[in-house]
């Protein structure tokens, strides 16, 4: 490979002169890691579960009456594999909760005690604490509830709250093997935020995705098929995304083909206003809707009227247990929900609430036969609520179910390459893959093919661990019908075989790396910090609320190297903004690759997008032609450091103007969140220009062309010798030749 790099400078002295320039902009930290201390509990009582501290207040307008959205996949990921989401009735493996002494530890040593204690279950209990000190204390009281230890998975990592189902991780089936959706959740409890990413990288070892969607797990139930459920909540949490762009996103990210929407509770009545306080589906045909008694809220009464005629329009069988609000000692309008229940497999814990009296005592029981009826094949177990549910929630709101792989076979999903990439050889690239069995993978062998696919006689590694990625080191072995496949082996001695899901190409062309080593404010900018809303960039591909960045910040993010630029915190209603741009010396016409990177991320997990500027239609979009808000190339939300890498395959003067610039806009999805920028880059694949004539490729036409055309003499279907395209070398070739004689 001939690598032709743009002469980028190693700054030796530019970390050391960092504290010189009198930037207050640069921060010298090490970005491994800026997880914040977690709420304190114990200190300050635990977190209720109503949004951002106050209670939603739904629409005013909103249609008291479901209807559906219907849409088709989006261009976000996940971008390989059939997507699903498994129901609540499905096989479950374990389930997932988060333990602190400062919430509710006796509901969750209950649900732990109820989950692991008999012996004739096998699911397992992943507890989430805080420290080795939180777990000590939860193994205590683990074991004098009767739970079964050897059961128990404990977690060590920070959270904020308890409310586990809200923050995620949202389990997902990717052509049949475990991932996991990150939704946002509340930015006050950042540490909540990275959870679903966390426990997928660290502890369940699987893919995870950001969504780019603000939402809480308690208000999404998947229904049979590629259905969901949700209220309006969702609106309110994303103004102007739409009917359309959400059902878009939750059909590409989470399989939900028609998102059934359905009207909020008022805001006096739940304090959440999740789908899950009171609505639950039992099994493929059977929903659990509350019934609020006469004389409660008029509306809430009409909601869940209305919820239990549309749900038997859909064909489900409909059972209605009472709810109420009624007084509690830390709230006198307390919603006391039984459905707010969850099922693992032929069990269902649902809440009871007879410490409020002899009323509740009696409804306990009334609730415990509805539900009997309702879920003949399982066994309706009863959980003590009344010290949580006061704060808006109760057990389904504190756990998460982790899907069961039933099949014997393993399953595998080659992630990347999916299909249409360029590959230099020579270069690294990192092969991602996921594999998941009924037992446990024990390795993993990979290679490519060269042919489409119909032979893989080509070695990449065997053994492997099962760690879903690879660093590969691209063969000199050319082709544009790549195919790469991994073979997952279990501990049983079964295997399961996946490859790519397109063809992509092996080249040997050459490379340019365009970052801010060097000649940064000559023919590459940057500008920061913040803008106030999208539309201050929308269709604006200079933002005048933006400055050019000085030369402590230029320098940082001139190399990778874990030393961000950290932005200056952005204002209350600011959303931390930049556009880099980068002047590129290739034609459009000789570029056959152009790989846009960006090292970071943004305080509290807020959301950061990257964008492209389309000079066609004006704005900013994901390089393939769609634009506007919401239509960047790839996003990230999390506490640690990530790559957001975004690549251009055609339409190359789409991107890159007549002057050669190329520009780029990296956006904070959420105001007051400060952003860290490590390393930008714009890498460059491209060959000669092609001239019709040129068969040696030279950018000449002459005599060498000639004989070169000679030595492909004949039928040479591809060749380039084959000018005129016609599948044979032959004499109208050697005239097109002379026709273009340069």
């Amino acid at each position: 490979m001939r690598l032709m790099l743009d002469v980028r400078s190693v700054v030796t002295l530019a970390v050391a002169s960092l504290a010189s320039l009198g930037t207050a902009s640069v921060a010298l930290a090490q970005t491994t890691t800026t997880t914040p201390a977690p709420w304190d509990e114990q200190a300050n009582g635990p977190l209720p579960r109503w949004r951002e501290g106050a209670r939603p207040a739904p629409d005013p307008e909103q249609s008291l009456v479901p209807y559906a959205i219907t849409s088709g996949a989006g261009d976000q990921e996940p971008t390989s594999g059939v997507v699903t989401s498994p129901q609540d009735y499905t096989p479950i493996g374990g389930v997932v909760f988060r333990y602190s002494t400062g919430a509710w530890p006796g509901v969750v040593t209950d649900c732990v005690r109820t989950l692991t204690g008999d012996p004739t279950h096998d699911e397992i209990a992943y507890v989430i604490v805080a420290s080795a000190s939180q777990q000590s204390a939860a193994t205590t009281q683990f074991a004098n509830a009767g739970a079964d230890l050897s059961k128990v998975q404990f977690i060590i990592m920070p959270s904020d709250s308890i409310w586990l189902r809200d923050y995620g991780p949202h389990f997902i089936w990717q052509s049949g093997t475990l991932a996991i959706v990150d939704s946002h959740y509340y930015p006050t409890r950042p540490n909540d935020n990275f959870s679903p990413t966390l426990l997928a990288d660290d502890e369940f070892l699987i893919p995870s995705y950001d969504i780019g969607l603000y939402y809480s797990g308690g208000n999404f139930q998947a229904g049979v098929g590629t259905t969901g459920f949700k209220t309006a909540l969702i609106y309110l949490d994303n103004p102007g995304f739409g009917a359309t762009f959400i059902g878009e996103l939750m059909d590409r990210y989470q399989g939900i083909e028609t998102l059934h929407i359905f009207p909020q509770l008022p805001g006096s009545v739940d304090g959440t206003g999740h789908i899950d306080m009171w609505f639950y589906v039992v099994d493929s045909d059977t929903v659990v809707i509350s019934e609020f008694l006469p004389g409660e809220n008029a509306t809430a009464i009409a909601i869940t009227n209305n919820a239990a005629t549309y749900m038997e329009g859909q064909g489900y069988e409909v059972f209605r247990v009472p709810d109420e609000n009624a007084f509690h000692p830390n709230d006198p309008q307390c919603h006391y929900t039984y459905t707010n229940a969850y099922r693992v497999n032929d069990r269902i814990f649902i809440p009871q609430y007879g410490d409020a009296g002899p009323i509740f005592q009696a409804r306990d029981l009334e609730a415990i036969a509805i539900w009997e009826q309702a879920a003949p094949d399982a066994e309706i177990i009863g959980i003590n609520c009344y010290d949580i549910i006061w704060a808006a929630g109760a057990i389904h709101c504190i756990m998460m179910q982790v899907p069961r792989y039933t099949d014997s076979i393993p399953a595998a999903h080659v992630i990347s390459p999916a299909g249409g990439e360029l590959l230099v050889e020579g270069n690294t690239r990192n092969l991602t893959w996921a594999a998941t069995d009924d037992s446990q993978i024990t390795s993993v062998d990979l290679s490519y093919s060269t042919d489409g696919g119909a032979t893989f006689p080509n070695v990449i590694a065997t053994g492997e661990a099962n760690d879903g990625q690879f660093d590969w080191t691209v063969p000199a072995n050319l082709t544009d019908e790549a195919i790469v496949q991994v073979v997952a082996y279990d501990d049983s001695a079964n295997s399961a075989a996946a490859v790519s899901e397109a063809t992509f190409e092996i080249t040997d062309a050459d490379q340019s790396v365009y970052d801010f080593g060097t000649d940064f404010g000559v023919d590459r900018w940057a500008y920061g910090h913040q803008t106030g809303t999208w539309s201050e960039i929308n269709a604006t591909r200079y933002p005048a609320a933006l400055s050019e960045l000085t030369t402590g910040p230029y320098l940082a993010i001139g190399l990778s190297d874990n030393i961000p630029y950290s932005t200056i915190v952005p204002a209350s209603a600011g959303e931390s903004t930049h556009v880099f741009e980068f002047t590129i010396a290739e034609a459009p016409a000789t570029i056959l690759d152009v790989e846009i990177l960006w090292e970071g991320y943004s305080n509290a997990c807020a959301q950061m997008e990257l964008y492209v500027w389309d000079n066609v239609a004006g704005n900013w979009g994901n390089g393939n032609g769609v634009t506007g808000e919401n239509r960047y190339m790839t996003n990230y939300a999390g506490n640690i450091e990530e790559h957001l890498v975004g690549n251009l395959r055609s339409d190359f003067d789409r991107y890159i103007d007549g002057s050669g610039k190329i520009t780029l806009l990296v956006y904070a999805e959420r105001p007051g969140n400060r952003s860290h920028h490590d390393y930008v880059s714009v890498t460059v694949t491209h060959g000669a220009a092609s001239i019709e004539g040129d068969v040696n490729g030279d950018g000449n036409v002459n005599f060498a062309d000639i004989l070169a055309l000679i030595g492909q003499w004949g039928p040479c279907v591809g060749c380039s010798g084959d000018v005129n395209g016609d599948g044979v070398v032959s004499f109208a070739d050697i005239l097109l030749v002379i026709a273009n004689w340069s």
